[in-house]
């Protein structure tokens, strides 16, 4: 389950910077799950955070700084 939610989360964050609440809802996995796999990515370096002009935290991966 681990290692799918963190590969479904990597394609959706490929089209979409999304934020923990939002991951939560759309794969209807409890928001502790989802941080745990935001956070070993952060990890990784894999994705990042950044706040968005609403002051809402949101992860993207790596390759979109470039």
């Amino acid at each position: 389950m681990y290692a799918k939610l963190i590969k479904e989360v990597m394609n959706w964050l490929s089209e979409n910077p999304m934020s923990l609440k939002e991951i939560s809802e759309e794969f209807s996995v409890e928001e502790k799950k989802v941080y745990r796999a935001l956070s070993s990515l952060v990890k990784d370096k894999r994705i990042i955070s950044f706040r968005d002009e609403d002051g809402v935290r949101r992860y993207r991966p790596v390759e979109e700084l470039h």
